[in-house]
């Protein structure tokens, strides 16, 4: 295929700077609003951040856009029934450290908030991408849709509400507008499929035709991909022979899992995280020599009891340490996490521990997964 899918859950935070630093394309797509600890620790990291703002709070619930969560608590500025990008402050909020009055642009709240509590925050709200790249965005669509009009689905109106509808010409779409590659806040939204497109042909474009990108998913982006791919692909084939780029006849789009890479808090929090993270690695080195144990052992039926009784104890204490350090266990969709705007009264930033920057995806996960287990 000349576009190729590969899920990465084998690399490591360090290996992807490493890409970066290396010149390859390596970024992240959150959306606007209120960002949890993983993508806080990312955009800490100096990742790219690629922030979609065609999102609807009523529909957003991983970042909560029409919100502010502060404190473990979720107050609502805005409408949640209108797009991010167009919305404005419904509900004005003030705080010794955020100000939020009526009629600001909802995008500009959370991205003042952002950048003020992650200053190396590198990033660029799709509205802007767009604008930025808008000639190349316009000849992309204009190809996708002689192809196939059908991409076409939703239309924003100035207010900020859409309407799900499509069109049959590219003419069609140059006179209603692409929301974002001009001033109008009406037009067409550019589908999904486009932007992902527009990931691996206008960004590897910008890099000397790099044959490979690196994509930092979300929860949910590396589930649905997959059914996306042969489209994508025939898609990316028509581009790279149609628009004179410098693309490469085989493009590499490696999506990291990286939504489980949550060994991250406050610094006031550091000493409960380093010792949940020790106890994590004496359990698994524990685990691994049962084997060899069990091997060597002339009384297996002792040593199977000293097992169990040592795994209890581990267990006891991984129940205790969890119940300690529950920072890493935040439910997004609950919009309770800690947030950019509790940043705000850490100005030392967060404390990432070291062995989640140098352990792959899949054991973090694993981590994840396996420690949720404990949780009381």
């Amino acid at each position: 295929m000349p576009l190729q899918l590969k899920v990465r859950w084998d690399l490591t935070l360090n290996d992807l700077a490493g890409f970066q630093r290396a010149g390859f394309p390596v970024f992240k797509t959150p959306h606007v609003g209120n960002w949890y600890p993983n993508n806080l620790a990312c955009a800490q990291l100096g990742i790219p951040m690629k922030v979609v703002d065609a999102t609807k709070g009523s529909l957003d619930r991983n970042f909560h856009p029409h919100c502010i969560i502060r404190a473990g608590k979720r107050m609502q500025i805005a409408r949640d029934d209108v797009l991010t990008s167009h919305a404005r402050v419904t509900h004005p909020y003030v705080s010794d450290v955020v100000t939020a009055l009526g009629d600001t642009a909802t995008v500009d709240v959370h991205m003042d908030a952002l950048k003020r509590a992650v200053p190396q925050a590198q990033t660029q709200t799709l509205c802007a991408y767009l604008h930025q790249h808008a000639q190349r965005v316009m000849a992309l669509l204009e190809v996708l849709t002689r192809e196939d009009h059908t991409i076409w689905q939703r239309y924003a109106y100035e207010n900020g509400t859409t309407e799900n509808r499509g069109v049959h010409t590219w003419t069609a779409v140059e006179v209603a507008g692409v929301v974002g590659t001009n001033a109008s806040r009406a037009g067409w939204l550019s589908p999904n499929i486009a932007n992902i497109l527009m990931d691996v042909t206008i960004d590897p474009s910008c890099f000397g035709g790099a044959g490979d990108v690196y994509e930092l998913s979300g929860p949910d982006m590396y589930r649905y991909i997959d059914e996306m791919m042969p489209k994508l692909s025939a898609f990316y084939d028509l581009v790279r022979r149609t628009l004179d780029w410098g693309l490469p006849e085989v493009m590499t789009l490696h999506l990291v899992p990286v939504a489980d890479m949550r060994f991250v808090v406050p610094p006031a929090r550091r000493s409960a995280l380093d010792h949940l993270v020790d106890l994590w690695l004496s359990t698994q080195y524990f685990e691994a020599s049962v084997g060899e144990r069990m091997r060597v052992a002339t009384d297996k039926r002792t040593l199977i009891q000293q097992v169990r009784d040592q795994r209890s104890g581990f267990h006891e204490h991984l129940r205790a340490a969890v119940a300690e350090c529950s920072d890493p266990f935040y439910d997004i969709s609950d919009g309770t996490f800690l947030s950019q705007y509790d940043l705000l009264d850490h100005p030392e930033g967060l404390y990432i521990h070291p062995w989640a920057l140098e352990t792959s995806f899949h054991d973090l996960t694993e981590a994840v997964r396996t420690l949720r287990r404990f949780l009381p």
